[in-house]
């Protein structure tokens, strides 16, 4: 049975709440998948010597992105049709659209930054008009120009209820991380760590936090098809049974 079907406009305080719960329902897959591409670049950044720091970072990033992607699926997924995807079958969904997922993402990030340069006001504009373009690329398999243009046509109107959810979102997480760094650092200060050793922990505290963003944004990208195309009435028509035949008369 769809969820989606039975799912209302709800507000950013309400989009949170069930990405808590989504996460908890999906929490061992959720993990596995933002670990198997968050971890392996932070536990080689560690041993890395400095001058290749940079380039492993870079590759961080990549897999960040493509994380993201797969949370989108696996959100799709519990959605549309109430069922449980493994991290396996998530990769395997995902597919080629990890490169749609790459790229719409540094387009997205490169305009965003150009748009705070130019007085910051249009780096939030574009920030906001993008905000669901990962789950478009993902879900929807869109690319670049396509994936924006349609994250910005499903915020048209619904700025103010996008930005509350993402500022939402990044708020409690950051909050979360600041915390449990304040708490391994004094921890780790009194046990006289190395830093470098310090660095690898904070890296791979955002592993069972990070995938909150991602099942929001999924989330919001859902909300904002409810709101202004009426996925769920679709999700519902989906499900009915179809209309028999007429016989057709002698």
């Amino acid at each position: 049975m769809s969820i989606l079907a039975h799912t209302q406009p709800r507000r950013a305080s309400e989009i949170i709440d069930s990405s808590f719960r989504l996460y908890r329902a999906h929490l061992g897959d959720l993990i596995v998948i933002s670990a198997l591409l968050l971890v392996p670049p932070a536990l080689i950044a560690a041993i890395t010597p400095s001058p290749f720091k940079m380039a492993i970072q870079l590759v961080g990033n990549l897999t960040f992105l493509v994380a993201q992607g797969a949370i989108a699926v696996l959100v799709a997924a519990a959605l549309q049709e109430d069922r449980a995807m493994t991290a396996g079958e998530v990769f395997r969904e995902l597919g080629a659209r990890a490169s749609n997922v790459i790229s719409v993402s540094i387009i997205a990030g490169v305009l965003t930054v150009l748009g705070f340069i130019l007085l910051v006001i249009p780096g939030i504009i574009v920030a906001v008009w993008t905000c669901v373009s990962t789950p478009v690329a993902a879900i929807e398999g869109l690319s670049n120009s396509a994936a924006l243009g349609r994250s910005r046509d499903l915020v048209r109107g619904q700025f103010w209820h996008a930005l509350g959810t993402i500022v939402l979102a990044w708020c409690i997480v950051m909050a979360l991380v600041i915390g449990f760094s304040i708490v391994l650092g004094l921890l780790f200060g009194m046990m006289h760590v190395p830093a470098r050793v310090i660095s690898l922990v904070g890296g791979l505290v955002m592993v069972p936090l990070f995938p909150l963003i991602g099942v929001t944004t999924s989330l919001l990208y859902f909300d904002l098809r409810v709101r202004n195309e009426g996925a769920d009435v679709e999700a519902l028509a989906q499900m009915l049974p179809p209309v028999p035949a007429s016989p057709i008369a002698p």
